[in-house]
């Protein structure tokens, strides 16, 4: 079957690119001829009409709150800035995904795919998709076609739709063949927002994978010198979660290698946010004797590679992908917001129950490739 993925942009994210890449391969095991579709602008600004109110707004706010507020030409930045920071992540992209970079979903031809699978990551998050539409598949409106959404998320636990929009896609996913969402949140939002109540919760295409594929991707990279080390992944560093890697390193003895990435920190020399291969980022994870991070997929693959580890709580990006990722494993103690100065740490730096949590893993992948298969006949 001709099938083609709708997922985000794929640029610097190290998990953006994990779930692409994972997704397809899982789906070419299948038997399937893949195409993950990529937009050419990685960050579109606000289009026609709403364009000056957008601008005037961040104008306003960058008035009143300076520095602190968004910038005004964000994305023009961002573009100008992409193919440097991102230079490394391209070769991945361009190796082990391959995929059809479009101006718009509309170059997509009615015939030219039997199937659409949507997800994985926060594709159904508006603040992450613009047009959100079409990841509800609003391009291939009455083409006959297979419709899944595999492990689709919002994201958040709020609604961030705005009323017409929310109505469009509700009729959009209507017409879906098979449904499945990456958090347990994700069904009751279905079911609340849309009024769709067929959805499944599913893995993380991550972990539709053995770790072993994601170590030979390692192997073939040079290592960080995390051996031995407390590794640390941090999206949004901060006060508290400095405080938690201290104490990590204080009660293990273990040093820190840090592997987080700043690719749009304007208060860095261009060249320094040059983010590294995925293949150094994992040999990092394959490497580490503990992991600390705020990222869902540095928990992923902390999991996958049987890493001790903690996750740190990142509200601002959404609690509820870490929520049930901890949950489903029975991991929800390693899920923190802060630390204890007085713990001893002995419960972190124990061995979880591997031999459990391989077992939830292997049969939850088992369901989820049977939902693909099944769906994708």
């Amino acid at each position: 079957m001709r099938i083609a993925i709708v997922t985000l942009p794929l640029h610097t994210n190290y998990g953006g690119l994990l779930q692409a890449y994972a997704l397809k391969s899982c789906l070419e095991d299948l038997g399937h001829d893949v195409t993950v579709l990529d937009r050419e602008d990685k960050m579109p600004g606000p289009g026609g009409l709403k364009a000056p109110l957008v601008y005037g707004n961040r104008m306003l706010k960058r008035l009143l709150k300076g520095d602190g507020a968004p910038e005004v030409f964000r994305e023009k930045r961002f573009r100008k800035e992409l193919p440097v920071v991102g230079r490394n992540t391209s070769a991945f992209v361009d190796r082990y995904i391959a995929p059809r970079l479009l101006k718009s979903f509309r170059q997509v031809g009615k015939d030219e795919y039997d199937a659409f699978v949507v997800g994985s990551d926060q594709v159904w998050r508006p603040r992450y998709f613009p047009g959100v539409e079409d990841a509800f598949l609003a391009f291939a409106n009455g083409w006959d076609v297979r419709r899944i959404a595999y492990a689709a998320s919002f994201g958040t636990d709020e609604l961030e739709y705005e009323s017409e929009q929310l109505e469009r896609c509700t009729k959009l996913l209507d017409k879906f063949d098979a449904v499945s969402v990456r958090e347990a949140s994700g069904l009751r939002m279905c079911s609340e927002w849309f009024d769709y109540d067929k959805a499944v919760h599913v893995l993380d295409p991550v972990m539709l994978l053995d770790a072993d594929r994601y170590r030979k991707i390692a192997s073939g990279s040079t290592s960080h010198d995390a051996k031995g080390k407390v590794l640390t992944y941090i999206l949004d560093k901060n006060p508290q979660k400095q405080t938690v890697i201290d104490f990590i390193s204080r009660v293990s003895g273990m040093d820190v290698c840090d592997v987080s990435v700043r690719p749009y920190d304007r208060d860095l020399p261009l060249e320094e946010r040059v983010v590294p291969p995925v293949g150094q980022w994992l040999s990092g994870f394959a490497d580490a004797d503990f992991v600390v991070t705020d990222s869902f997929h540095g928990c992923v693959l902390s999991i996958m590679m049987h890493k001790r580890f903690i996750a740190v709580g990142n509200s601002s990006r959404g609690m509820a992908r870490l929520q049930s990722l901890m949950d489903m494993f029975g991991l929800d103690m390693r899920l923190v917001h802060g630390i204890d100065p007085d713990d001893d740490g002995e419960f972190f730096l124990t061995d979880p129950d591997w031999d459990h949590v391989d077992a939830v893993l292997t049969g939850r992948r088992e369901e989820c490739i049977d939902f693909l298969k099944n769906n994708l006949k």
